[in-house]
């Protein structure tokens, strides 16, 4: 019996110790306002739906540089006929945790050029990271 009781507090302990997410974790318009879980060293992918050809470009408005470090952004459009004009895309951010604790990102769908208009959309998640 205390086998049991030894082994099953040993089986909840690395569920807890394993209980973020992997190395990677990629999230999208259908994860705003969640909570994710990562470790320290993860790589968190966020993809946003864009179309550049309208003016709108997706920009991050908050994000604590103690916790997070942007290592890429970039683009990536749809594929479509040659012929089609003003195809939209998306926004590919990269950002690696740099260190333990509760964050939060939040990026704005806006057009620049449109100083006095709020944003359009707004994505923000709140992370935890371990």
């Amino acid at each position: 019996m205390k086998k049991y009781i030894i082994l099953l507090i040993s089986i909840v302990f690395l569920l807890t110790l394993y209980g973020c997410t992997p190395a990677t974790i990629t999230v999208d318009e259908s994860n705003k306002k969640e909570i994710i879980c990562l470790k320290k060293g993860a790589i968190l992918e966020i993809i946003l739906g864009t179309n550049p050809s309208t003016g709108y470009e997706w920009s991050i408005v908050n994000i604590d540089s103690t916790k997070l470090k942007i290592v890429s952004e970039s683009y990536i459009a749809n594929q479509v006929n040659r012929d089609v004009v003003g195809s939209g895309g998306d926004k590919i951010y990269l950002l690696k945790t740099i260190s333990k604790g509760n964050t939060a990102i939040e990026l704005i769908y806006f057009r620049s050029f449109e100083k006095e208009i709020p944003p359009k959309k707004k994505f923000h998640i709140n992370l935890n990271i371990r």
